[in-house]
């Protein structure tokens, strides 16, 4: 059964903290004389948009059976659904531009769009337009910042067949009140003044966004956004041990080496491989000073044996940002860089990823 939430208190996003310390806003008593309104939704109920073209109906001239005849009819009827949800799509798209900058009084007795969200189920396109984030957010005529913050993509690659995608009608900025990626801290931090006790929430599937009319993403936003690639952690690549079994310098026995070791002097800056969030900055007696960055759900990069640690938990960075100095910190016998690539928890070798 579904359960609705009460209006909730209000939650802001602090301007006066210089970085992110962690996944959630944190709750502060609500002093206005009313609770922001929350208005729940589930994406169940959405239109289910089944293909964004336009399909012309089979003649039902050709059939050469009764049992034919009606197998068109069928097929006809369901394209007929189908078109009929996209060009509703398409009309709500209008009609929500068109009064998006007008006043309230004025839009009074104007036709409103029938739904403010559809969704999507990505298919295996025969074009592969409607498999790339690109294709989806131009043949769905909505912007990159509305399509990535709803569905809480970090990257165009993580879109992928079978994902099913919510579809705003409404133009703008859906901003999650428990970021889990750098990219969703990032919006948090750099939107925060535009939360006010006025912002619309959106709970979808009991997840609340904040919803900010007509933004986008800004340049260095889509920057971000579109930055996938790794680059190196030092600006000079010195392997001195390789990923995979070796014999370990501390102990003397044949072990697996999860990373590469990289020689560097002791100062030397150390930077972001990709942009991410720092999951865990911390000490420990095998790793010395070490930082552990999160870039998606699925991948982590490590930096081991720092001399100083430049960075705290929870907060965003951005491809090739200095987080931390070289050192022989731990379990080392010399100035180098201990760096990991794991995949699901699975280590990868670095060496391979530049």
């Amino acid at each position: 059964m579904r359960k609705f939430k009460p209006a909730s208190l209000l939650i802001l996003i602090s301007l006066f903290s210089p970085q992110i310390q962690s996944q959630e806003i944190s709750d502060i008593p609500y002093t206005g004389e009313e609770a922001p309104k929350i208005i729940p939704l589930y994406s169940e109920d959405f239109p289910q948009i089944q293909n964004p073209r336009n399909q012309s109906p089979k003649p039902e001239g050709k059939a050469s059976s009764l049992e034919e005849l009606e197998e068109i009819r069928e097929q006809n009827e369901r394209i007929r659904q189908e078109n009929e949800i996209w060009l509703q799509y398409q009309k709500d798209l209008q009609l929500q531009s068109k009064i998006k900058n007008m006043s309230e009084s004025r839009t009074k007795n104007m036709e409103k769009p029938k739904n403010l969200f559809y969704r999507y189920t990505v298919t295996k396109d025969p074009d592969k337009y409607l498999d790339t984030f690109n294709g989806l957010y131009a043949r769905f005529q909505t912007g990159q910042g509305t399509l990535a913050t709803i569905n809480r993509i970090s990257n165009p690659q993580a879109v992928k067949p079978g994902m099913q995608l919510i579809l705003p009608v409404q133009q703008g900025l859906y901003i999650p009140k428990n970021a889990s990626s750098a990219l969703e801290i990032l919006l948090q931090k750099e939107f925060a003044s535009f939360i006010s006790e006025e912002t619309k929430v959106f709970e979808i599937d009991d997840r609340e966004f904040y919803f900010l009319p007509s933004l986008t993403f800004s340049p260095t936003q889509i920057a971000f956004f579109h930055d996938t690639g790794m680059q190196l952690p030092l600006s000079k690549k010195i392997i001195t041990s390789e990923f995979g079994y070796r014999t370990s310098p501390i102990s003397g026995k044949w072990k697996f080496h999860a990373g590469i070791d990289l020689a560097a002097p002791i100062g030397t800056e150390v930077f972001a491989c990709k942009h991410g969030r720092v999951k865990t900055a911390a000490y420990s007696e095998i790793y010395g000073n070490y930082i552990v960055l999160l870039h998606d759900k699925n991948t982590t990069s490590l930096y081991a044996h720092l001399s100083k640690i430049l960075v705290k938990k929870g907060q965003a960075v951005s491809t090739g940002e200095c987080i931390g100095l070289v050192g022989t910190t731990g379990a080392s016998t010399g100035p180098h860089l201990h760096f990991e690539v794991r995949e699901n928890g699975t280590p990868k070798d670095p060496a391979k990823m530049f």
